[in-house]
């Protein structure tokens, strides 16, 4: 029996040498590196509003990520058509996105990889919404005039279609890569950095894609007191539009502001709230539309709660709205796993 347990010990050694083991654990620690660089401050979230998809994702926060986001968007159908009769929007669908960073150490900062998949389509929600409206006694915001569970996304100017998808479908989203440089630790720090989107020209019912290249450059800061913290983001953003891109018939300017900032708390000592983190922070979306109606050419502003454990140190639990703007709204909830 003991000679037996030799020979396969033996076997294994020779197909799993210490040097391949070393190896593995050199790049594992590689990968997880970046997330020993920072742990201070969470990347936000962005407003998933189907007008910015094109714009390249916020500057992550260098730590390995897996996101399951589900969101629900509408616009009246009241204000689906310009003053002028020029331009159509139409915005009434739901979308459920996995999104997973992925950190390397690089020189004095980290290098990121966005990747995300989205399905859209008409979703399940839209009784949930129909019911919370009613118990509330307050308006249903225009979803009672439209038929349950329809899915179209559309702009049109001038009779020119810039994009639509009225069909369910699950897509690859464009790559966001990064890189920053951060310094500091969890009381007080800062990153910067910058995010180059690649955008192969694609198809108009993708509703994704200007077929052009993306660049984002931007910085976040952070300071804690106690169980206190604040701190914000803040981004410019630059599209590239091709010759001969619809895009550029809704678009009066390619270069838009991103801003976000906001205040933690964690409970501390004993009893109920011991552990308990909340987040609340205010996105600002500028919008790099002109066509006329109000909920797509208006800045955007989006409340985010996201709340956490020091029980359940890698969860996170966010939810964002539109926060007094009511600009093409959406209502997003997302679960995230940090590795």
């Amino acid at each position: 029996m003991k000679e037996r347990r030799r020979a396969r010990g033996a076997t294994f050694q020779a197909r799993n040498p210490p040097e391949k083991h070393a190896l593995h654990l050199r790049l594992l620690s590689i990968l997880l590196g970046a997330a020993a660089l920072l742990t201070a401050q969470e990347s936000p979230r962005p407003n998933r509003v189907v007008w910015f998809e094109m714009l390249p994702e916020p500057l992550p926060d260098g730590r390995p990520a897996l996101a399951l986001e589900g969101t629900s968007q509408f616009l009246r159908p009241d204000f689906e058509r310009s003053g002028d009769g020029r331009s159509f929007a139409r915005l009434d669908g739901e979308e459920w996105q996995l999104t997973a960073d992925l950190p390397l150490r690089l020189g004095p900062g980290f290098l990121n990889l966005r990747v995300r998949a989205v399905n859209r389509g008409g979703g399940f929600l839209d009784q949930a919404f129909a019911t919370w409206h009613a118990l509330l006694g307050v308006p249903q915001g225009g979803r009672d005039q439209v038929p349950k569970y329809r899915f179209e996304y559309a702009l049109v100017r001038d009779g020119r279609v810039v994009a639509r998808l009225d069909h369910s479908r699950t897509t690859l989203m464009p790559l966001d890569l990064s890189w920053q440089i951060p310094w500091g630790d969890q009381g007080a720090g800062a990153r910067t950095g910058v995010a180059v989107q690649g955008s192969p020209g694609m198809g108009r019912d993708e509703f994704q894609s200007t077929g052009g290249t993306h660049l984002v450059v931007g910085a976040a800061a952070w300071r804690g007191w106690g169980a206190f913290r604040i701190h914000g983001q803040v981004e410019r953003a630059f599209l590239g539009l091709p010759e001969g891109s619809p895009w550029r018939t809704v678009m009066a300017r390619r270069q838009v502001s991103r801003v976000w900032a906001g205040a933690a708390w964690e409970g501390k000592g004993a009893g109920l709230l011991s552990g308990l983190g909340l987040d609340l922070s205010v996105g600002y979306q500028g919008s790099p539309y002109q066509v006329g109606i109000a909920r797509v050419d208006r800045a955007g502003w989006q409340q985010h709660w996201t709340f956490s454990h020091r029980r359940f140190p890698r969860w996170r639990f966010t939810f964002s709205e539109e926060a007094g703007t009511y600009t093409a709204p959406d209502i997003t909830g997302a679960l995230v796993y940090r590795f």
